[in-house]
């Protein structure tokens, strides 16, 4: 089981703090909260731990090793998936495509479509949803593009996946269904992050809260401390 360990992340952009001295860990088989007003400072936590930005200063430790996450391609090695608020998908590739892309399997500069089908399907059958491999990602819906995006991480293995507002564009019954996954994903083992406005939503899920405020940690609370009017 693989432990995150968030250790005194700072990032300074011109005349601005973005994140100061920012430490929490994420554990494995868990949903942790990551929660504040608009401007906090979660964005650009989940940018680094993305590898589309470098922090100023901190440090990123799987298990106690160091990563140097200086590309999405550094954070999906090392294990980490983060699901953007706008999925991060061709539109014009099918779901298989989208999955593997970068690493698509071939024999003699042919595709081999039905491998590629074959490995989204073992995952998409492990969490238990209905996605079908060869559709175009343009004809799906908001919320299985999510899933693709979801599906995408663990194909690469991801024992650490962030959220961003997952439920921001979707139906009452397709959170539910996203719902189902995270509960799911939390018995194998992986370590979440979720990052949401609805308080319902968080007190649901979460096992632990971490609470920014002005690019500063504001608190960390677990689940059996916290109810809505103190997490406010």
């Amino acid at each position: 089981m693989q432990h995150l360990n968030i250790n005194q992340l700072t990032k300074e952009f011109p005349g601005v703090t973005a994140l100061r001295d920012v430490s929490f860990d994420v554990r494995p088989g868990h949903v942790t909260a990551l929660m504040g007003e608009n401007g906090a400072g979660k964005s650009t936590l989940l940018s680094i731990l993305g590898g589309e930005q470098r922090p100023s200063a901190g440090r990123v430790c799987m298990d106690g090793v160091e990563l140097e996450l200086d590309s999405p391609a550094a954070s999906a090695a090392a294990g980490i998936q983060i699901v953007h608020q706008e999925p991060h998908l061709v539109m014009g590739l099918t779901v298989a495509e989208n999955v593997l892309l970068g690493r698509l399997p071939h024999r003699g500069g042919f595709i081999r479509r039905r491998d590629i089908e074959n490995t989204c399907r073992h995952v998409v059958d492990r969490i238990g949803i209905t996605l079908d491999p060869g559709a175009v990602v343009g004809t799906l819906g908001s919320a299985q593009r999510q899933m693709v995006e979801i599906v995408k991480g663990l194909v690469n293995n991801a024992r650490v996946l962030a959220l961003d507002e997952p439920t921001s564009s979707l139906a009452s019954a397709e959170v539910e269904q996203l719902f189902g996954v995270i509960e799911g994903l939390r018995r194998d083992g992986v370590a979440i992050i979720y990052v949401s406005h609805r308080m319902d939503e968080v007190l649901r899920l979460a096992d632990s809260f971490v609470v920014l405020r002005d690019g500063q940690l504001a608190g960390i609370r677990d689940r059996r401390d916290v109810d809505e009017a103190s997490l406010i």
